[in-house]
């Protein structure tokens, strides 16, 4: 664009003056998640020259901002987008309210702690109910990542070496197993069919059901729609309903390994069998001392649901 044309855009466009990476730099987003958040969710409407780059207002940048902040505590962007700038700032000073009062009863981390401990209390005593309340408490006293990765991880680690101890026994774990399980279900279906799809679920003989429940809850707090297919599904199932719900992505939890070269097998069956342009993503307890064979199916192989969500945000800033 000549220097006589750009002055013309100007002129159009007078307040809209800051390329995406000055949007950027100013609301803490990265460039690919405004991008994403522009064609998915209309969270800004930027001015474009003619030769399609955009260019920023002063109220654009304050918005992405603003939508950067309620977001950052936990709340979906599908759920902010459209809301007003007032709004989006009371929702601000209310997550700084219940900062403060985080701070004040000590870090997330130690507040997680407690409910994990006041969760093995009713575990212990075989009290659905009074667990089912103890996770519902978290829920509402922690963002929802803490309350994935610093309560309800720690309590499964806790109760499956419990188990193994002897300290609890398998009706215990199961009737926790099931209370978790119900609160995590119910967190899932709350996004649109319009976004990418990641489909969940386990191969034959693997019960990794609760871990891949709670990446399915982080994926879809994250932006994607979070198809749920259950554990114990052959691959050719899997291969099916993949390519069904045109999803972009297929994320495995594998629990054990009985028999390491027949799941190596269906797992490179299912990599063969899908598009190319489908990522597979395989977590899990046994995933991690498989994961040079997985690399080279190639699959993705995130060790926590923070390496989850990062991948998540890398794959979505390329759809």
């Amino acid at each position: 664009m000549n220097e006589t044309a750009q002055q013309n855009e100007a002129i159009k466009h007078p307040e809209a003056r800051h390329p995406i990476q000055i949007a950027a730099r100013r609301s803490g987003l990265s460039v690919d998640v405004i991008r994403v958040w522009e064609r998915r969710y209309s969270a800004v409407n930027p001015a474009r020259l003619s030769g399609g780059r955009r260019i920023y207002s002063d109220a654009d940048i304050r918005r992405l901002a603003l939508l950067q902040q309620v977001t950052s505590a936990g709340r979906r962007i599908g759920d902010v987008a459209k809301i007003d700038n007032e709004t989006l700032l009371a929702m601000i000073e209310e997550d700084r309210q219940g900062a403060g009062l985080l701070n004040a009863k000590g870090t997330g981390k130690s507040i997680a702690e407690h409910y994990v401990a006041d969760a093995m209390q009713t575990i212990v005593r075989l009290n659905p109910g009074k667990l089912g309340q103890v996770v519902a408490a978290a829920s509402v006293e922690l963002p929802l990542n803490l309350l994935l990765e610093q309560m309800l991880t720690p309590l499964l680690r806790q109760i499956g070496d419990s188990c193994k101890e002897g300290e609890i026994r398998v009706g215990q774990e199961h009737m926790a197993s099931s209370v978790i399980r119900h609160y995590l279900v119910g967190l899932l279906n709350k996004s649109s069919e319009e976004m990418n799809t990641l489909v969940f679920t386990s191969p034959s003989g693997h019960q990794h059901e609760l871990g891949i429940l709670m990446a399915a809850v982080t994926a879809e707090s994250e932006g994607w729609r979070a198809l749920y297919l259950g554990p114990d599904l052959p691959v050719a199932e899997i291969a099916a309903a993949t390519m069904q719900a045109k999803a972009k992505a297929v994320a495995l939890g594998l629990q054990c390994t009985m028999d390491e070269s027949s799941l190596i097998n269906d797992l490179n069956l299912l990599r063969e069998t899908l598009p190319e342009n489908v990522n597979l993503i395989i977590s899990g307890a046994a995933a991690f001392p498989l994961k040079p064979q997985l690399l080279q199916l190639p699959a993705s192989v995130p060790e926590n649901l923070g390496q989850f969500r990062e991948l998540l945000s890398t794959l979505l800033s390329h759809s």
